[in-house]
């Protein structure tokens, strides 16, 4: 029987009788191995490779390597704990007493704009959202409820609403009301 017909009966085995198939396999020749002979070749080599001159030489590059990286990444954590100590910390601004009274305070048009882009708290207390607020608005912030200084929230702040629609956001959190009187934000 040739190749070609025996890979086709390999293939597509339905397409043949058991006689046809057990004949393929009868002539086919298949050389079975002594097990005795392999297994004596088999034991003959040696269990572990010698250690060859380059082996050591890779051994020592990736050690190299391996103090290189670690050397990179605590630079990088200096220069970033460095970093993040340089930079001023953000201070409420000092509150200004003005005589006349806000009904509703925008921001300054001429203002750059990056400054008017909203600004994200993510777990702030109170009254660290209260006291950028504030000082952005010229506000002047007072606590008759201490606890709710201290109430954290998530809270997203666009600093090109009106102040009286920033209260009115904050008022609808259920722990603490805001009312607003002139410049003073009354936090109960």
């Amino acid at each position: 029987m040739k190749k070609d017909e025996q890979i086709r009966m390999l293939l597509h085995p339905e397409r043949y009788m058991d006689e046809e198939i057990n004949q393929m396999l009868d002539e086919a020749d298949i050389a079975v191995p002594d097990a005795g002979q392999e297994w004596e070749r088999f034991a003959k080599k040696p269990s572990r490779p010698p250690l060859s001159l380059f082996s050591k030489y890779q051994k020592i590059a990736a050690m190299l390597v391996g103090v290189l990286m670690l050397s990179g990444i605590g630079y990088a954590a200096i220069r970033l704990i460095q970093g993040s100590s340089n930079e001023p910390q953000q201070q409420p601004a000092a509150t200004i007493e003005n005589t006349q009274p806000v009904t509703s305070y925008a921001p300054m048009a001429e203002a750059d704009s990056t400054q008017l882009k909203p600004v994200v708290f993510e777990n702030a207390e109170l009254s660290t959202i209260l006291g950028q607020v504030a000082a952005f608005y010229h506000c002047e912030t007072v606590y008759k409820n201490e606890t709710a200084k201290h109430v954290r929230l998530y809270f997203t702040w666009d600093k090109q609403s009106a102040i009286d629609d920033v209260v009115d956001t904050f008022n609808k959190f259920e722990r603490f009301h805001i009312t607003r009187e002139n410049q003073k934000l009354i936090v109960e």
